[in-house]
């Protein structure tokens, strides 16, 4: 579904430098999209189990390869590696990307929408694209063989304990009664074990750390569609929907905040500014960052 339209990016391209718009348009390809989806091989993985996530992308043109194509972040998961795959016909062209990740820890999971930009054929118009979101939820890891076989062997040690001890628990009380008829003695009460503790609940991540893994992110690749990508998860952290355009994230109640506005309005310079100015919106970007992580101490 398309969540920026051409007007949405005008007014983008009002708040920077005129060349940005023609720059960005060049480097998009012109399509005819007709689907984007977000779907996974399973709803309820297992902990440390890999799955896959699976980007299907349909468009009218025939094509070799698709660009500007984004992935959807990936915090919660640990990526393994993708494979990716472009059938043309004369229908068209069918993208699928398939994503290897796997879970460390059990829960929902709430996975972004992947995105795309391009030149919409019918209008053309420079276009961002969104997949849906997904939730999974992760269960408990499944015992392998080993942990199978150690549970048996684990189960039949302690019936020959219980029974070793019941042998001996019969002999002693054999023992007393014989005593006990000669001489009468108080039996000292056995000891008893205290419960085990219970095991601490998992950790929940912080709006703190969510805000520090973006800007690790954006540190590191330091490109325009890392600065998209790190733009999108911060607007859905804001509480932002796919249609909405800064103007309207900018009056939420969760963008009041100076640091947040600062946030955001640095992040869409970086997202779509021209060549030349991106490394220092990027720059730009990354302090307007760690001005915002400091006011969650």
């Amino acid at each position: 579904m398309v969540s920026r339209t051409a007007a949405a990016l005008a007014i983008v391209a009002g708040l920077f430098p005129a060349a940005a718009g023609p720059a960005l348009a060049q480097s998009l390809a012109r399509l005819s999209v007709e689907s984007f989806a977000l779907s996974s091989d399973t709803q309820h993985p297992a902990v440390e189990t890999p799955f896959h996530l699976i980007v299907t992308l349909r468009v009218r043109e025939r094509v070799t390869q698709i660009a500007n194509l984004e992935l959807p972040m990936l915090a919660d998961l640990e990526l393994l590696g993708d494979e990716r795959e472009t059938a043309s016909s004369s229908r068209g062209t069918l993208y699928r990307e398939t994503i290897t990740v796997v879970a460390h820890r059990a829960g929902a999971i709430v996975i972004s929408p992947a995105t795309m930009q391009a030149i919409d054929a019918r209008d053309r118009k420079a276009k961002q694209w969104y997949t849906n979101a997904l939730t999974i939820h992760v269960g408990a890891a499944a015992p392998s063989l080993r942990q199978g076989a150690h549970a048996v062997l684990s189960f039949l040690w302690l019936v020959a304990r219980i029974l070793f001890w019941a042998i001996v628990a019969g002999c002693a009380a054999i023992v007393l009664a014989i005593v006990l008829r000669r001489r009468r003695r108080p039996v000292a009460p056995v000891p008893v074990e205290p419960p085990a503790a219970p095991a601490s609940p998992p950790l929940i991540r912080s709006r703190r750390e969510e805000f520090a893994d973006a800007l690790t992110v954006l540190r590191t690749e330091r490109t325009r569609l890392a600065a998209i990508r790190v733009r999108t998860a911060v607007w859905r952290m804001a509480g932002a929907n796919d249609g909405e355009t800064l103007g309207d994230v900018l009056r939420r109640p969760q963008s009041s905040d100076g640091a947040m506005r600062g946030l955001l309005i640095s992040l869409e310079r970086a997202a779509f500014t021209y060549d030349e100015d991106l490394r220092a919106a990027v720059d730009d970007a990354c302090s307007a960052f760690e001005r915002y992580i400091e006011t969650l101490a």
